[in-house]
């Protein structure tokens, strides 16, 4: 008996030894290490700068420091467009910024299509996980190699001018200012639509316009823009046209390639920033429009009906016009979303 029992033994050393040698020769899963750069276009101090050090933070603590990301602030690893397609060919692995419709047209929805929705709330459920505009946007990304992980709000946008116009709520009154705009066709229809006369002007040259006459106003960001005006404008009016967005990306070859764990750490952690940057963005938006209406600035926030107003016209009339630029497949997602009939 002690003879078997002795054998017994041996056989369940042997065993024991082979399964360690196992565990030790195939790491378990989400045992790997990496080391990853993500660039963000903001100043480390801005609330961008900020997010992207949380979401780098969360990430390594929660994979005991196997996914160490190094944050490179204000573009040094280089612009927005640039980051797009560096992240896109995975010779940067993550990125925080808008998105560029380089390799893809159909990518201009990510930034500006104007009246997607009305307002800051409408805007946070279509941007959020399985919201409407999320989901289509995947479907686009997954075409250029790159995973949208979430996506961080700058704030509502809106428009500095002159003076109040007549009826700035009313898309149907003309205005009889001239107004700088993005130098992007949708914009220059959007603020003719609205009854303004646009003149396409980059944002580096939008002060001295104003300055000099070449335009009456601005437009093109949330009321932190509206504030860099505050000099040579009278009034701030809040359009909510569109909600610019940046969004956490990543390469997507490489999010494939990651344990289903770890792929939902990067998610998470990506989400809580992009739900606190919502609230963060709301509370500067009205910020920013106290410290003009100190500057003596008239705020003028238009009312639900004259949004609904102005969003039916510039649906009906320059949503065709975005057709040509993202496709009318794309388009007709959008109208089904909003209540557009679909032709």
């Amino acid at each position: 008996m002690e003879r078997r029992h002795v054998f017994l033994a041996g056989l369940l050393l042997v065993a024991m030894l082979a399964v360690l040698g196992m565990l030790v020769q195939t790491p378990s899963a989400g045992a790997q290490t990496y080391k990853w750069r993500l660039n963000q276009g903001h100043p480390q101090d801005s609330p961008f700068g900020k997010a992207a050090e949380a979401f780098a933070a969360e990430v390594k603590q929660r994979t005991n420091g196997r996914i160490d990301i190094t944050v490179y602030h204000a573009g040094a690893l280089g612009d927005w467009v640039l980051m797009n397609e560096m992240v896109m060919r995975g010779s940067v692995e993550l990125d925080l910024n808008p998105v560029a419709p380089t390799y893809d047209p159909r990518l201009n929805i990510a930034y500006y299509t104007p009246y997607l929705f009305k307002t800051f709330q409408e805007g946070k459920v279509a941007y959020a996980k399985g919201g409407w505009i999320n989901n289509m946007l995947d479907d686009l990304f997954a075409g250029v190699n790159t995973k949208g992980l979430s996506v961080l709000p700058l704030g509502m946008s809106g428009a500095t001018v002159r003076r109040v116009p007549p009826s700035p709520g009313d898309p149907d009154v003309s205005k009889g200012l001239k107004i700088r705009v993005m130098p992007l066709k949708v914009c220059e229809l959007t603020y003719k639509r609205l009854g303004y006369i646009p003149v396409a002007i980059p944002y580096a040259e939008a002060y001295s316009a104003i300055e000099t006459g070449i335009a009456d106003g601005q437009m093109g960001g949330p009321p932190f823009q509206g504030h860099e005006f505050r000099d040579v404008q009278g009034a701030w009016i809040q359009y909510n046209d569109f909600v610019e967005t940046h969004w956490f990306k990543m390469t997507r070859k490489i999010f494939d390639s990651l344990s289903k764990p770890d792929q939902q750490i990067l998610i998470e952690a990506a989400e809580r920033q992009g739900e606190k940057q919502w609230e963060v963005a709301l509370a500067q938006d009205e910020e920013y429009r106290q410290k003009m209406a100190a500057r003596g600035l008239k705020i003028v926030m238009l009312s639900e009906a004259e949004l609904e107003k102005i969003a039916k016209a510039i649906r009906a009339d320059v949503w065709p016009e975005l057709d040509k630029i993202v496709g009318k497949a794309i388009m007709d997602i959008a109208r089904k979303n909003v209540g557009v009939p679909v032709k």
